[in-house]
């Protein structure tokens, strides 16, 4: 075999999955200097419906809704004093539905008035993230965002340990939680991850790792009504091994929710896809 075809041969073998014999340790994000972290989210549903019983009369629909999310993360050396540092902008920030009931349409847009916005934030060694707001925007407005962000910002997916093809371990995933459907947030939820596998290249290797979410749960609220949730999705993680970024998440799957309130009642039941990309960026509109 001449030289040329045992090349040929070497690149085709790097094209294929191949073990992890001695596993890998999963860490920080290793970006360059002046890079930052370019975050976008797309959730949507599709065949979604609406089911609405008053007074023992019911109607039907459908529903459909959409949150896209853009966010660019910039994170500074921290402070003398371990005070961790960086900055957001928000490129955007919005949600839309449109619902038809017994063939009445009714549609919402409604982007965030974080849209267009950035801001600093900051993270003492034994407290949590806060954010700067410049005032232009009142903070109850968009608390539930802000919150969104802290979750995103607190993630710990990964164990500090050693993992092996085929390993599985449990995940917080409150961040998907957030991004989905707010009304889950006291619902009690189950992730779990698992590594597939280990797909090498000549420039990159990255682990795909498979993600299952269960949740379910019930509250009863001060005003006498009762919610409940469940939440059934799967997909998957790619990390890119020699950055640590997470470059892709994808999951699909179905919420259902319920609301119940004497002689009224909704439930809805959402088939759902998420898609989430990180990629590095220089952002040009930072000071």
């Amino acid at each position: 075999m001449t030289h040329s075809h045992l090349a040929a041969l070497a690149l085709a073998l790097l094209a294929f999955p191949i073990p992890a014999r001695a596993g890998i340790v999963f860490g920080p994000v290793r970006g360059k200097p002046g890079e930052s972290v370019r975050l976008v989210t797309h959730s949507e549903t599709k065949g979604a419906t609406i089911e609405k019983t008053v007074f023992g009369k019911t109607s039907r629909g459908t529903i459909e809704v959409i949150r896209d999310r853009e966010l660019i993360w910039t994170f500074r050396e921290p402070s003398a004093d371990g005070t961790r540092r960086g900055m957001v902008r928000v490129p955007k920030l919005s949600t839309s539905s449109k619902t038809v009931i017994e063939g009445k349409p009714a549609s919402l847009n409604d982007p965030s008035p974080l849209t267009g916005k950035m801001f600093s934030m900051t993270k003492a060694p034994k407290g949590d993230w806060t954010f700067e707001l410049d005032g232009s925007v009142p903070l109850n407005k968009v608390r539930a965002e802000i919150e969104e962000m802290k979750i995103y910002l607190k993630r710990d997916w990964y164990p500090a340990r050693e993992i092996k093809l085929g390993d599985s371990w449990e995940f917080d995933p409150a961040w998907v939680k957030a991004i989905i459907e707010r009304d889950l947030e006291k619902a009690k939820t189950i992730g779990t991850m698992s590594l597939r596998q280990i797909r090498s290249s000549a420039e990159q290797q990255m682990a795909v790792i498979d993600v299952a979410i269960h949740s379910t749960g019930a509250d009863l609220r001060s005003d006498g009504s009762e919610t409940s949730a469940t939440i059934e999705l799967t997909g998957q993680v790619t990390v890119n091994l020699g950055t640590m970024l997470d470059e892709s998440l994808t999951l699909k799957g179905t919420i259902i929710t319920g609301t119940d309130k004497g002689t009224e009642s909704t439930k809805m039941t959402l088939p759902i896809t998420l898609k989430a990309t990180k990629s590095f960026v220089r952002d040009t509109a930072l000071p």
